[in-house]
């Protein structure tokens, strides 16, 4: 069996999201300009400087919250490896005898699990962890007590090749 190595990270990219906040910011810095260093009120109630301050700020950690999620995904000999940043601090190592069975396949983030990040769907479907709707196929796994995950991608047919020769080699037990 060749060596098995399969390194990617995939990061948030749903254009409407990073638009809306975007926006917001651009809102913000525009009202932050015309009432604070303009000196022409903001609106016909307008806010005090320092709350269109706030505000702007906890619009920057969003925007920097956005841009630092990231999911990473790490497969080779001894199995499995993703950790989806910010959220999980250190990776979650899945090893090939841990699985009943794994396959790439086609899913709908919404209407399967509804949206993205991770995930949680229903029994039949079981979690899911995604950054976005660039790609709708994801690597299955179903493990030994029944339970499913899903990991999305963005290179199906580098994980399946991949899946292909670990299931040849046996290190995945279907009989179990």
């Amino acid at each position: 069996m060749a060596a098995i190595h399969f390194k990617e990270e995939q990061r948030f990219t749903t254009w409407w999201a990073w638009l809306a906040v975007i926006a917001l910011n651009l809102l913000f810095i525009f009202a932050i300009v015309q009432q604070i260093i303009l000196g022409k009120p903001f609106g016909k109630n307008p806010a005090p400087g320092y709350v269109l301050l706030l505000i702007e700020f906890f619009m920057l950690l969003l925007l920097l919250f956005l841009f630092s999620i990231r999911l990473q995904t790490n497969i080779d000999e001894t199995g499995i490896r993703y950790r989806f940043y910010p959220y999980q601090f250190k990776a979650t190592t899945i090893a090939w005898h841990e699985l009943r069975d794994a396959y790439m396949r086609d899913y709908n983030s919404f209407h399967e699990y509804g949206g993205y990040g991770i995930r949680y769907g229903s029994a039949k479907t079981g979690r899911a962890i995604n950054t976005s709707a660039s790609s709708n196929r994801g690597l299955q796994l179903q493990f030994n007590d029944g339970k499913l995950l899903l990991i999305g991608t963005r290179k199906p047919e580098e994980i399946e090749r991949i899946i292909k020769e670990v299931i040849t080699s046996g290190k995945i037990n279907r009989a179990v």
